[in-house]
């Protein structure tokens, strides 16, 4: 049969090898794919074949004076394992196994401008695809099969439901150029110096970009962001809370942080100071992971969170909805008590395609 070539990962020196009898692979330098991805083409091909990097910003409109039609789109609200989790049979993710409706992707936001057409991601999660398909349609001309790439990515801190959909702009997939990617000092260390994302700034798929603490940037025209840290299990990178303000209104994004009792800054006036408010909602109260101490694990649960926030939420006061639920989260389900007790107090559990004036 005729032998191919394939890309060595950990495979030894070079020289053929058998799978199973009659079957045998060559092993070869590495090479990088050419950008049809066949895997039988020679290296030397390979090198001769410039790589396709199609621009990451869609064509734009011209800019509005006021950037009216800037949004906020809630594009996933599950934990970093989404629902259903996999490997998991409780409940909840057996519903959503049965009912898709049921179902949640990871947490992430889209800030929207339907003036110039284009989208900001919040997070790069996962389920990166499936939410970059939501984001375009959601602008003018989108439609179904949208292929409308983010203009630029924030993240928030380097646990796997918030980079790691990085990896589809790079070489192998979307091969983007340049493309803007916000994040802390701490965040941008990591990507540079851990594969496989260090290839993605080699290779200038993504152009990292550092948040200055409580410094206000506009990803986009209309839109200022202010980055803020919050305590969290850093093992990698430092984690950061979000301030996004709009022509209109101010929306405040904190899905990770450990109780809050541990944060130097009061929540109640963090959340005085916008008009919604999305808080890491992760767990309603103890027991909800078998087997596993939730003060290691850290998050703020929800019913303290009911409590300590009651005197902030009014009639005419801030909108406050829980995200980054984990899969076991008995609020998930809409009949619930838990999610009674939110409703009673006055919050709200943030859905999938929700939408936010901003």
């Amino acid at each position: 049969m005729k032998r191919r070539r394939f890309i060595r990962n950990g495979l030894g020196a070079a020289g053929a090898w058998s799978l199973a009898p009659g079957i045998r692979f060559d092993r070869s330098p590495s090479f990088p794919f050419a950008a049809s991805g066949r895997s039988d083409q020679n290296p030397e091909d390979a090198a001769r074949i410039p790589p396709h990097r199609p621009d990451p910003v869609p064509k734009q409109r011209p800019e509005a004076p006021t950037a009216p039609g800037i949004t906020a789109l809630v594009l996933g609200t599950a934990q970093d394992g989404g629902l259903p989790q996999p490997g998991c049979a409780c409940g909840n993710c057996r519903r959503a196994r049965r009912d898709p409706g049921f179902a949640r992707k990871i947490t992430s936001l889209a800030l929207l401008d339907r003036t110039a057409g284009r989208y900001v991601l919040i997070e790069a999660t996962p389920d990166i695809r499936p939410q970059m398909e939501s984001a375009g349609r959601r602008l003018p001309g989108g439609g179904e099969g949208s292929a409308i790439l983010p203009s630029g990515v924030i993240l928030t801190h380097a646990h796997i439901g918030h980079y790691t959909g990085l990896m589809f702009f790079g070489y192998e997939a979307a091969s983007t150029r340049r493309l803007p990617v916000w994040a802390s000092a701490s965040m941008n260390r990591f990507l540079r110096g851990n594969g496989p994302w260090s290839q993605l700034v080699k290779l200038e798929n993504i152009d990292l970009r550092d948040i200055s603490r409580d410094r206000a940037f506009s990803p986009t025209p209309g839109i200022e962001v202010t980055g803020f840290p919050v305590p969290h299990r850093d093992e990698f990178s430092d984690t950061l809370g979000l301030r996004i303000r709009g022509p209109r209104s101010r929306l405040l994004f904190i899905p990770d942080i450990q109780r809050w009792e541990e944060w130097e800054r009061p929540i109640e006036e963090e959340v005085r100071g916008v008009d919604v408010a999305l808080l890491d909602g992760t767990f309603f109260g103890p027991g909800e992971l078998p087997g596993r101490d939730l003060r290691e694990i850290g998050h703020p649960l929800i019913r303290d969170t009911l409590t300590r926030l009651a005197a902030v939420v009014s009639k005419n006061g801030p909108r406050v909805l829980f995200t980054h639920l984990n899969h076991g989260n008995p609020a998930l389900r809409p009949e619930s008590e838990e999610r009674r007790r939110i409703k009673a107090a006055g919050f709200e559990v943030a859905e999938d395609g929700m939408e936010f004036p901003l």
